[in-house]
């Protein structure tokens, strides 16, 4: 199967070179660090130093006589490239660190692209449009085919198309296999949203990775980079798709040296194409791979891991293996029992105040994993009620403020004018009397007349009309306030144009900001002082951000920073030394992540597991590893937690403790019980008694259940029998909910919540 790597520890064991210090490291890091020739596999459990692993082994491969140009690094967030970058630069020194390619595989693609992509029609001036920026453009393509978009949800539509570029498939190898009505019109939508997108010299992030691989496809291109990389290393193996793996092959293809880390058990992004199987088409496509095994765990205490483990080894058809630590021993995780969502966020208030009273837990040390954001409600009010500082991960990220996307619409719009999505957020922001009429007009005229919303704007204002367009065409029929609006508008643009060309950016933001009188009419337009000076502080904190670009060239600086903000992901948001504040966070973007002390909760059926999953085994499975990875996330304690009844989307019901929480042996956890039951409860959960999943028998419980959670009208699901189907109401009936779906083959169909298994596509 896989090469044995025998001979490797032992001649790794105790060679230490130079700037890599391999005694540091234990003997399957060494393993890893020192393969010489050839792909490898690094199974890389939570916490085994992974990252480690892969900086010292650029730095051993650099000691040992490869130039540092001719190694390329791929993660997934800029966070873990900004923390691998430290880390290289503390062994190979600044110099050396930044020759190597190490980034996302966005940037790397961007990168490619910039330098060869006019090889196969992309200009080197390409922008990128992000998550809201293309589902805009997916609401506009709706809009125009005349399609319902509570039949067709954007979300849903764009989500289909995304996949299907994840797994390598065209527009019109879409268009030419499509098996259903939904995908028939996904298909029709997706043309006119890649026009959109050509149209503004525009990629979404799937273009960018589709069209390095198409790009790599030219010879000469592929020769050019495979001669240029002698090792190619990628992180999170596991939460790579189809075309990110097919990409890591083209890069490597040159001398197969390609060493991949990931963690099967770890894999809980299928939702965003990531594909599991990638690991065994790894094994499949290099027969000579040899793997190493790091199950040595520098984070958790050895209690900890053995919960997660014995959740972790009923997962289906997994390798067994286990995490072990040499961390000083801690207490044996706590399995709580909430009487309800109140009850349970009072639990962790508690701990925490008891912890800052003994000197034992600091603020910033706990955090707080739940499957769904909308259960942070009832955490965030005890918080506030017990005047304890927190942070809420997932929540407005500063880069999707309103008063930031606007200047940064603006920003796009001098960058490129033939930019409709900025066009439309900005063209009256602030007013100035251009209406929801006049920007149809705009658009109207710009599609009939091939050109731009910003060139329509500027004939209607008379504005370099014949230089522009030429003198016979007729400028768009706008009123006088509008053009005189427009008029404003265009010279706004075109002056901070010229501006961008030779000042420093913050400069020409700032400029910006008194031409367009912004913070006027950010008073005008907030509620309160007090609002209007929360979001002027953003736009402040947006020129400091402009201030970094201080040492590119104007110009290019621009390119730069909408590049950098278009790729940045949540986590990234997130700072390098977390906040005096308790961190509430979901499950899947706690991945990556650490905490001292963590509290997951929700650990119920229908939560986690989620209930769209629970009928669908390989989902189920994916369940199963995301509650392994909130386990190990704790380093010192772990606080398992489930309530007896639970309000969720205004209704309240019993529930079953998760499947999860029985796996663990009753020897391995601590029960914790109240001492009081909540004020005005009518029934108290059992106590006094380990909680097992099968006493919960579903029969026995109120029928006044929870709704499908996370579903609601516009959504897309699928039926076993009826096939796909978007839905188009829920409510609450006698001892049930009924959903309303309209399904593409039959029509509509009430299907009750109990009787009826359905799932996202």
């Amino acid at each position: 199967m896989l090469a044995a790597m025998t001979d490797l520890l032992i001649s790794g064991a105790s060679q230490p070179l130079g700037i890599v210090d391999l005694d540091s490291l234990n003997q399957a890091q060494r393993a890893a660090v020192t393969h010489p020739h050839g792909p490898v596999l690094v199974i890389a459990g939570p916490g085994s130093g992974k990252t480690r692993v892969i900086t010292h082994r650029i730095a051993w491969l650099i000691e040992q006589g490869t130039p540092p140009w001719r190694i390329l690094a791929v993660t997934f967030t800029n966070k873990a490239a900004r923390e691998m970058r430290s880390r290289l630069e503390s062994l190979i020194g600044l110099e050396q660190s930044n020759e190597v390619w190490l980034g996302t595989f966005h940037r790397i693609c961007v990168r490619m692209l910039r330098a060869r992509g006019q090889e196969i029609g992309v200009p080197s001036s390409f922008i990128i449009f992000d998550a809201d920026d293309q589902t805009q453009i997916v609401r506009n393509s709706i809009k125009e085919l005349n399609v319902d978009p509570k039949e067709f949800s954007p979300r849903a539509v764009l989500s289909r198309i995304s996949r299907a570029k994840s797994e390598g498939t065209t527009r019109q190898e879409f268009s030419a296999t499509t098996r259903t009505y939904f995908e028939e019109i996904v298909a029709r939508i997706w043309e006119r949203y890649q026009e959109q997108l050509y149209s503004a010299t525009a990629l979404d992030f799937d273009d960018l990775l589709l069209n390095t691989l198409a790009l790599l496809d030219v010879e000469t291109v592929r020769q050019f980079y495979q001669d240029r990389f002698e090792y190619v290393l990628v992180d999170e193996f596991q939460d790579t798709s189809t075309v990110q793996y097919q990409l890591a092959r083209a890069w490597s293809g040159g001398t197969n040296n390609l060493t991949v880390v990931g963690d099967p058990d770890q894999s809980i992004y299928s939702w965003r194409s990531a594909d599991i199987r990638n690991l065994n088409y790894f094994v499949r496509d290099h027969e000579d791979a040899a793997e190493v095994q790091l199950n040595d765990n520098y984070r958790s205490t050895q209690q900890i891991l053995d919960a997660a483990n014995a959740v972790i080894d009923r997962a289906a058809d997994r390798i067994k293996r286990k995490l072990v630590t040499n961390n000083p021993d801690g207490p044996l995780p706590v399995l709580h029992e909430a009487y309800n969502e109140v009850d349970e966020a009072e639990y962790i208030s508690e701990r925490v105040v008891q912890g800052q009273r003994d000197g034992s837990l600091g603020f910033g040390d706990a955090a707080v994993l739940y499957r769904t954001n909308a259960q942070s409600r009832a955490i965030e009010e005890s918080l506030v009620q017990r005047g304890i500082p927190y942070r809420l991960v997932g929540a407005t990220r500063f880069y999707d403020r309103r008063e930031v996307r606007d200047l940064l619409a603006y920003l796009r719009l001098i960058r490129n004018p033939a930019d409709a999505v900025a066009f439309a957020r900005v063209v009256n922001v602030p007013t100035r009397g251009v209406g929801a009429k006049t920007q149809n007009t705009l658009t109207d005229w710009a599609s009939l007349n091939a050109r731009s919303p910003f060139q329509a704007a500027a004939s209607a204002a008379g504005i370099d009309r014949d230089a522009l367009l030429g003198r016979f065409l007729e400028p768009p029929a706008v009123s006088k306030r509008a053009s005189t609006g427009l008029a404003q508008f265009v010279s706004v643009i075109q002056q901070a144009r010229e501006r961008a060309a030779t000042k420093p950016l913050s400069e020409v933001l700032q400029q910006l900001l008194t031409e367009l009188r912004y913070h006027e009419w950010i008073k005008r337009q907030s509620e309160g002082n007090v609002d209007a000076e929360s979001r002027w502080e953003n736009v402040q904190e947006l020129i400091s951000v402009t201030e970094n670009y201080a040492m590119i060239a104007p110009g290019a600086a621009l390119d730069a920073f909408l590049e950098d903000v278009a790729l940045v992901a949540d986590v990234d948001d997130l700072p390098d030394e977390p906040p005096d504040a308790v961190t509430l966070i979901t499950l899947h973007q706690a991945k990556g992540l650490e905490f001292p002390v963590v509290f997951m909760v929700g650990m119920e059926e229908d939560l986690l597991p989620h209930q769209l999953s629970i009928d669908d085994p390989t989902r189920l499975q994916e369940e199963r590893r995301l509650c392994y990875v909130g386990m190990t996330r704790a380093m010192r304690e772990l606080h398992l937690l489930h309530a007896f009844r639970r309000r969720y989307q205004g209704r309240s019901g019993r529930n079953q403790p998760s499947r999860f929480l029985a796996d663990i042996p009753e020897e391995l956890i601590q029960q914790h019980q109240r001492q009081r039951a909540p004020v005005g409860a009518d029934v108290r959960p059992a106590r006094n008694r380990r909680i097992r999943w099968e006493d919960y028998d579903s029969s026995n419980l109120e029928s006044d259940r929870p709704p499908l959670f996370g579903l609601s009208p516009g959504e897309a699901v699928s039926h076993e029998v009826y096939g796909p189907g978007v839905v188009v109401g829920i409510r609450t009936v006698t001892d049930d909910v009924e959903v309303t779906v309209r399904f593409e083959d039959v029509g509509e169909k009430q299907l009750l919540a109990s009787m009826n298994n359905l799932s996202q596509p």
